[in-house]
């Protein structure tokens, strides 16, 4: 299929985060585009948190633009940039998706934990009553934790470098009875799902905080997730394939969240933009 002409009624989204080449979103919302003959384009733009409020100023002025998609290490910086946010967003002080109205402003939600469950489904997992371990405390692991509690998951472990960090994503699930741990467990064997949500196992920060003997205790038939999108395979995941434990990619966390993130923008089929 030839690749559409650009012309000067399209309309535009962006992809916004730094580093942004390992950004999935524009693939799949460009496909998108093309695939159902719509005259849009999302475009990939690196912006440092400085520089956030002003690029958010300019794009509540830009008519034809109809919001943006963030990724790290934008996703908090922006809920103080925002006009409104959905409640998930406000207990999670995080936006990944920015919609634009007509008049202007900026319309914030955060679907990166919806979206990774989702993701995780269609791998065959399910969180009611499951018990994980989870690397990492910033806006996505955040995010995981919540939609885990709130979709009835029983425990977490939780690795992270600040032990407050324990105690807020505490406070966040307590109201959906689910228990939390601080720290790497000693053993995997009552461990449903491994997850990683840091930066570690991508191509300037390799490795996995997971060594291979620690997950060489969990059971068979559980799982170990990245949220990483590029590489494909992590060390994490490389290392979880060799012990026959089911794999899931960070990939299926962006292509999870994908319609969540198009019906917010107002850029889906069977939706209308709010532009």
């Amino acid at each position: 299929m030839p690749t559409p002409v650009i012309d000067g009624a399209a309309r535009v989204v962006f992809m916004l985060g730094s580093p942004i080449a390992q950004a999935q979103s524009p693939v799949l919302f460009n496909r998108y585009f093309r695939e159902n003959a719509m005259n849009r384009v999302m475009v990939p733009l690196e912006v440092r948190p400085a520089s956030l409020s002003a690029f958010l100023t300019a794009l509540r002025g830009a008519a034809n633009c109809d919001g943006a998609v963030l990724t790290l290490p934008l996703k908090r910086p922006a809920c103080a940039l925002v006009d409104e946010m959905t409640e998930r967003a406000r207990v999670l002080a995080s936006v990944n998706v920015i919609r634009r109205s007509e008049d202007g402003r900026l319309h914030g939600d955060m679907v990166d934990g919806p979206g990774f469950w989702a993701g995780a489904g269609r791998s065959g997992f399910r969180p009611q009553g499951a018990s994980i371990a989870l690397a990492g405390a910033g806006a996505a692991g955040t995010a995981i934790a919540y939609s885990f509690a709130e979709m009835g998951g029983r425990h977490i472990d939780l690795l992270c470098e600040d032990a407050g960090d324990v105690e807020r994503v505490g406070a966040i699930i307590a109201p959906f009875g689910t228990t939390i741990g601080k720290g790497m467990p000693q053993t995997l064997e009552n461990h449903d799902l491994v997850i990683n949500a840091t930066p570690v196992g991508m191509a300037h920060l390799p490795g996995s905080l997971f060594p291979k003997t620690l997950l060489r205790t969990m059971k068979k038939g559980s799982a170990v997730a990245d949220a990483i999108t590029d590489p494909v395979s992590t060390e994490l995941l490389s290392d979880a394939k060799d012990l026959g434990l089911v794999t899931i990619e960070g990939r299926l966390m962006t292509a999870g969240q994908f319609e969540l993130l198009a019906r917010w923008l107002g850029v889906h089929e069977g939706t209308s933009s709010a532009s």
